[in-house]
């Protein structure tokens, strides 16, 4: 189930038990396809500009919104909320350790909902915790971290607080790309996002 504010759990975070909702059918399992890819063919990390600005024919899904006085908080595709029972699958398999499973399962949540940053972060996650692959997790942390810089106009008049449930995946995004590229050698690229993540939350 998601929390009580409407938004997915933050992947950092993995439940403390099974969920009480009966047993559901695993990745590969009768009546479910096993994913042969991660979905949408994650992105390394940023080059220059990371993509268009809203306005473009490839504006992102994620969506944005103002809260209070210079206060933003990002707005999430409907599909985040209809696979969250697919990704918390994959989160509770993590923990019962065993990261083959769990990424198969996180796998088959990202085809019903691509653009889900949750998803990414999961992804991202077992990729350098788990494979220690940072140029795989790098993929999946680059992609949210793209989608959501998409959305934001360069002259956003504001912050989006990290403390706000529907900002925190692309604060996760941002931290773990920059670990990654830290691990790659591409200190200047890392140092250029810690900025934009303190000037943001």
């Amino acid at each position: 189930m998601t929390p009580s504010n409407g938004h997915p759990k933050d992947p950092s975070n993995p439940p403390n038990g099974p969920r009480s909702d009966g047993p559901r059918p695993r990745p590969g399992g009768p009546g479910r396809r096993r994913p042969g890819g991660p979905g949408p063919g994650p992105r390394k990390g940023p080059r220059g500009p990371i993509g268009p600005r809203p306005g473009s024919p490839r504006q992102s899904p994620i969506g944005l919104r103002r809260v209070d006085e210079g206060i933003y908080e990002l707005v999430h595709p409907a599909c985040v909320e209809e696979t969250d029972l697919d990704y918390q699958e994959g989160l509770e398999i993590w923990k019962a350790g065993d990261p083959d499973e769990a990424r198969d399962a996180l796998r088959f949540a990202l085809e019903g909902c691509p653009d889900n940053l949750w998803v990414h972060v999961a992804l991202g996650d077992l990729a350098l915790k788990e494979f220690r692959d940072p140029r795989l997790a790098q993929g999946h942390y680059g992609y949210a971290f793209e989608l959501v810089h998409r959305t934001l106009p360069e002259d956003l008049d504001g912050r989006l607080p990290r403390d706000r449930a529907p900002n925190r995946p692309f604060f996760d995004a941002l931290q773990g790309l920059i670990a990654c590229l830290q691990a790659i050698g591409e200190g200047r690229e890392a140092d250029a996002l810690q900025k934009l993540l303190e000037k943001l939350r």
